[in-house]
């Protein structure tokens, strides 16, 4: 018996599926996929226990000539690529074949398709045609898919709990919608309705669908292009976001796509605005010329690689941070709505949304405008750690630690960033004492530490003498600032990255800021307003924290019962 064969084509089917058909989300994307490249306008997905037990997905589509649909079982059997030249300039969800015949391989399938005026109606099990008949199905396809995974049971085990699977096919649903905002889609669950789009092409519907009205109301529209990229569409204000990256919607040519480079320049973008471990919600898509990204390098097809990657990089980060650098930020505080409440409906008005619109060359600062903050009278103080303000909008706190954290922060970065060599020479030299493995690595860098204004020296007994510092090292400070520079060049390979020095200007802003509980004066408090209107984002301190918050009026009166919610 030869030791190389060829394996049968249920077998390679079934080889197949372990790629393609993970889970009931899996199968719900290929179908969905294949529907929306048929040019559907009006798809149906109806699940029935999860998807374990039914998976429906009804269409409108161009429909299979009655005399292909056969073929579409069959590997690597596919309408949408024919040559070499098509590969690299794909522009349909689907084009490797494999799905038809691999959810086929481990399920029940029926499908009934028509194009023209014949329907065609085939069943099929394990991968094999057990009936061929005449079907009544409209222009179109239907598609059910039954019992997935009945004759592979170890598949079975490795999914997760029913309700997680669920929100797999809601996740994938809800992005693929924002991808087609002019295809209607619905979805539904055991007779339930969780999805339904209208198709008029306005995505702020379909997110309003996802999430509150409140994250929705909060939306910033943005749009941007460069020579070889173009991007538009909303992210969220940093009053609202998440524990994980997953509500980071990105959208290239109408497909969804995974690039972690992508989903790291867009936070990047949000930089001081997020708290730590917190995650944004952004909804972008990406026009790009086929040619210039590949779809190709995963089963999936939902990893991508783009060319001329770091110009889409450089675009993405720009965009979110002027898109946010020119917006208001400050939280309004709100108590919670009662059910009847939020019944409110959102009117949508394309003449009247703002969208930020970044030039061609976005890494050109946007000019800034000359007040950001709101006119405050000042009140008082609460619990020495809080500033109170009011205007005709309502009332106004600010923490001053946090405020004093930013100024600081802003001031720093722009020193560290221009790379100033004003010093100070200091008469009296303050001493850091190394270990030998520090001290071979202090004078691998040194050099590095005077771009930064500080001056050093190491005498025999291995201690680093500082005899000069930047002009910017607050008083009082110059020694906690420079030994904790010098740690961090000790401790970082790269000392001189973007990274590492808006990390270390984040550390100093918070050793030296106004601590809380500190009595300060009128005087004082002014002079911190007034800088921390200068500042880029005067809404919230380097760790992403609010700097200030604003009750409204209403808000107020609403509490104390003189109105009524």
């Amino acid at each position: 018996m030869p030791k190389i064969i060829q394996l049968d084509e249920t077998l390679s089917n079934l080889i197949a599926a372990g790629e393609v058909v993970e889970n009931m989300a899996s199968v719900v994307k290929e179908l969905l996929e294949n529907s929306l490249d048929a040019q559907s306008q009006n798809i149906q997905v109806h699940l029935t226990d999860y998807g374990l037990k039914s998976i429906e997905i009804i269409d409108d589509g161009e429909g299979i000539d009655y005399e292909e649909l056969p073929m579409a079982f069959k590997r690597h059997a596919t309408s949408k690529i024919r040559t070499h030249h098509d590969l690299h300039h794909i522009a349909s969800l689907g084009f490797r074949g494999e799905a038809l015949p691999s959810i086929a391989s481990v399920s029940k399938l029926l499908i009934e398709s028509t194009a023209g005026s014949r329907n065609r109606k085939l069943l099929y099990r394990q991968g094999n045609l057990v009936e061929d008949t005449e079907g009544s199905h409209p222009q179109g396809t239907r598609i059910v898919v039954e019992d997935l995974f009945y004759n592979t049971p170890a598949r079975l085990k490795h999914l997760k709990s029913e309700q997680k699977e669920l929100s797999y096919i809601v996740d994938y649903v809800n992005k693929i919608a924002l991808a087609h905002p002019s295809v209607r889609i619905t979805l539904t669950h055991n007779k339930k309705t969780l999805l339904q789009t209208t198709g008029d092409g306005d995505s702020r519907k379909i997110l309003l669908q996802i999430y509150d009205l409140e994250v929705v109301k909060n939306l910033l529209p943005f749009k941007a292009k460069n020579q070889f990229f173009s991007i538009q569409g909303y992210l969220c204000k940093p009053v609202y976001t998440r524990s994980t990256r997953q509500h980071i919607t990105l959208l290239t040519n109408h497909r969804i796509v995974r690039n972690q480079r992508l989903l790291h320049a867009v936070v990047e973008g949000y930089k001081t605005y997020l708290p730590s471990q917190k995650y944004p919600i952004v909804m972008m898509h990406i026009t790009v010329d086929p040619l210039l990204i590949d779809v190709n390098i995963h089963p999936q097809k939902l990893e991508v690689k783009f060319t001329e990657e770091s110009s889409l990089l450089n675009l993405v980060r720009s965009t979110v941070t002027q898109t946010l650098e020119n917006a208001e930020l400050i939280p309004t505080v709100k108590r919670k709505e009662e059910a009847s409440v939020v019944q409110e409906t959102l009117t949508f008005d394309r003449a009247e949304e703002r969208t930020h619109v970044v030039q061609e060359t976005p890494e050109k600062p946007v000019e800034q405008p000359t007040r950001k903050l709101p006119e405050l009278n000042y009140i008082g103080q609460l619990a020495g750690t809080y500033l109170l303000f009011q205007n005709q909008e309502g009332f106004y706190m600010v923490d001053q630690h946090a405020a004093a954290e930013r100024i600081r922060y802003e001031r720093y970065l722009k020193a560290m960033s221009e790379r100033t060599k004003a010093e100070q020479t200091l008469l009296i030299p303050f001493e850091l004492h190394l270990s030998n493995a520090e001290k071979v690595a202090y004078l691998e860098d040194q050099e590095k530490l005077e771009t930064f204004g500080l001056k050093t020296m190491i005498d025999e007994s291995s201690n680093v003498k500082i005899t000069g510092i930047p002009s910017w090292f607050h008083p009082g400070y110059e020694e906690i600032y420079a030994e904790h520079m010098i740690r961090e060049m000790l401790n970082e390979k790269d000392f001189t990255s973007k990274e590492i020095i808006d990390q270390i200007a984040k550390d100093l802003a918070c050793k030296h800021s106004i601590k809380a509980n500190k009595h300060i004066n009128n005087a004082e408090v002014n002079e911190l307003l007034k800088d921390l209107d200068r500042t880029v984002n005067p809404y919230t301190c380097p760790h992403g924290r609010p700097t200030i918050i604003h009750f409204s009026l209403t808000e107020v009166e609403t509490m104390f019962k003189r109105i009524n919610p």
